[in-house]
């Protein structure tokens, strides 16, 4: 008989399982093409299973969604905790997106999916909510990094908001098709380098 402590264990690597297929599934071929049957086949567990613990295929991506969501927020809160310039947590925010791109290659290319394609799903309410909320995040860091006097008071924060974005999803779209390393610590810092030094110097 099983401890309860071995069922836990047993369900997470379950649960995880069937995330990263969900994951690169709906990343391949959108929500809509993709079946239960299709998720079960290729992460090896079975329909009832997996409806057992999701009830329906719109309550496994929200599961899948709202489990990146949480795992990102925690991340994201621990930076922007820290006793560090404002430059540096941004340098510390690219580098964590870039570790999760690295670690988890199946979640990135899901989100990324969710990014750059126009489908309506059960997610993408939520989804641009979310990312409502982090470029928000991302303006507040970058105008106290201004009222701190750590950049210049000409700086356009809406578009430095929107060219870190870009840069991520530039650079977290390259990695996902080329299995050379690209993404690196190095490269986050010379991201913001090259941002707030501009072209100039």
């Amino acid at each position: 008989m099983e401890t309860s402590g071995k069922k836990v264990i047993n369900e997470i690597d379950t649960k995880t399982r069937i995330f990263n297929v969900a994951a690169r599934l709906i990343s391949q071929k959108g929500y809509h093409a993709v079946s239960m049957r299709q998720i079960s086949e290729q992460s090896g567990v079975s329909k009832p299973t997996i409806y057992y613990y999701f009830n329906s295929k719109e309550g496994l991506f929200r599961q899948l969604f709202d489990s990146a969501i949480a795992y990102s927020d925690a991340q994201l809160n621990e930076i922007m905790k820290r006793e560090i310039s404002v430059k540096q947590k941004l340098v510390e925010l690219i580098k964590a997106r870039f570790q999760q791109t690295l670690t988890y290659p199946d979640f990135a290319k899901f989100f990324l999916h969710l990014f750059i394609f126009i489908e309506e799903s059960p997610l993408s309410e939520q989804f641009h909510s979310e990312a409502i909320v982090r470029r928000e995040i991302l303006v507040r860091l970058i105008q106290e990094g201004i009222d701190k006097k750590e950049f210049g008071l000409s700086v356009k924060t809406p578009v430095a908001v929107e060219i870190i974005i870009g840069t991520l999803i530039h650079f977290i779209a390259q990695q996902l098709v080329n299995p050379r390393r690209i993404l690196s610590d190095q490269l986050a810092e010379e991201i913001i380098e090259v941002l707030f030094k501009g072209l100039n110097e």
